[in-house]
């Protein structure tokens, strides 16, 4: 007999979903009183997990751990250097200590996620948490737009693009969801009474308003990405299952073609085409252009090493001249920002950190697991795939309610294959 998980964990889970909830909605978290509350929030969830939880047992989650101990022990080695013998190397030590607290946040809820994370329930719980914040994300958003006039919505994030960012993760768990909560096997009768109502119908609802309000973000990577991600995705489970039920097929269909091509065109998507168009000729393309030319002289100036975690302004500053005449606190791509500030060497963890999730991912999907384990994990690698796309032209990863929900994605197909190496952890 299956034992339910310790109720001594429920508070704590209890708080764990809380923190997912709040974190979005102070300009997700990317301020400075706001980041700390988070920090000290799964920092304590976690320290209270190490006391009433054995160690992760999966080789995935301890590969991850130990990658993380590897990062924030570098970023340390660039903040403080080696005690007695140099002194850190960052440009900015300050703002190295600063992201030094957020990576041991998210190595926090990467722990949190995999030790309390492992029931069907409390799986549901989470991803339902994200999808509805998710949700009322897009309904600030349309009403930003249709009531305040602005050009873009961008909810309760600063930059639209971070707020395409946030409805891209909400999304994939969206889809995700409703494929793992159908009951329809590979070849079975559809039920088009089953599809419109019930649980189904209602995130089949939800998925609506989530295009809606990407499309009236008008990021143009945004919802390249997320489209992108749909297909990539659907691609690698239809390879490793070789099969797809007809409720998947018919939700895939459905967000590409009717999503898109009728509900999005009355809410703006030809102004997005415009946007798409625009790509190269307008100010903010060429400036993002622009910007990279002195990004790459920077890396070459800090190519093994790093200029220090969260430093790229200040890094920037000595190579600024009168052509870049805006403030330059981000790269404008995640993947160039993490290469100034950490180096080759100290992104090498980072890359491990993500290529260990997407195999667990990838190999959730592609397992004889049941239709809610490789639903939710089709989820999560269609949200993770949108982000990595993404971040070739934005720095969604930057900003701390969006990282925290990148981490989440990785950590929950790997708390699933904790489940099966625990016993006592019920499935359902």
């Amino acid at each position: 007999m299956q034992k339910s998980p310790n109720t001594s964990t429920t508070l704590l889970f209890a708080v764990f979903i809380a923190g997912l909830v709040i974190a979005p909605w102070p300009m997700g978290s990317n301020r400075d009183w706001a980041w700390p509350l988070l920090s000290c929030l799964y920092m304590l969830i976690s320290l209270s997990l190490l006391f009433r939880m054995p160690a992760p047992a999966t080789h995935h989650a301890r590969i991850v751990l130990v990658l993380f101990a590897t990062l924030l022990l570098w970023i340390a080695f660039q903040w403080l250097g080696v005690p007695g013998v140099n002194h850190g190397i960052s440009v900015d030590p300050f703002k190295t200590r600063t992201d030094f607290l957020l990576t041991l946040t998210y190595a926090a809820t990467f722990y949190a996620t995999v030790s309390l994370v492992q029931t069907d329930n409390r799986i549901r719980q989470v991803a339902y948490a994200v999808v509805i914040v998710g949700l009322l994300q897009a309904l600030l958003g349309g009403v930003q737009q249709l009531m305040f006039d602005l050009a873009r919505a961008r909810g309760s994030f600063p930059n639209p693009n971070h707020f395409a960012g946030h409805l891209e993760i909400a999304l994939g768990l969206a889809i995700g969801l409703m494929l793992a909560l159908s009951q329809a096997a590979s070849g079975s009768r559809f039920s088009l009474a089953d599809f419109l109502t019930g649980p189904l119908g209602r995130l089949r609802i939800i998925i609506i308003i989530l295009v809606v309000a990407l499309v009236m973000s008008r990021s143009r990577m945004g919802n390249m990405a997320f489209f992108s991600s749909i297909l990539i995705t659907a691609a690698i489970s239809f390879y490793y299952s070789r099969s797809f039920n007809r409720y998947a097929a018919i939700l895939l269909v459905s967000i590409l073609a009717l999503d898109t091509l009728i509900i999005g065109n009355y809410f703006g998507i030809e102004r997005l085409g415009e946007r798409l168009r625009e790509v190269g000729s307008d100010s903010s393309s060429q400036g993002r252009v622009e910007l990279q030319t002195y990004n790459l002289r920077i890396l070459k100036d800090h190519l093994w090493l790093g200029a220090g975690a969260g430093t790229y302004e200040t890094a920037f500053a000595p190579y600024r001249d009168a052509v870049v005449s805006r403030r330059a606190d981000h790269t404008e791509m995640d993947y160039m920002e993490f290469l100034i500030e950490l180096g080759v060497i100290g992104s090498l963890p980072l890359l491990g950190i993500l290529l260990t999730g997407l195999h667990a991912q990838v190999r959730m999907l592609g397992s004889m697991s049941s239709t809610f384990d490789r639903g939710i994990a089709f989820g999560c690698l269609a949200g993770t795939v949108s982000l990595l796309i993404h971040g070739f032209g934005d720095v969604n990863l930057q900003i701390p309610a969006n990282a925290l929900l990148f981490v989440l994605l990785l950590a929950l197909p790997i708390a699933m294959l904790e489940r099966r190496r625990s016993p006592d952890v019920e499935g359902a």
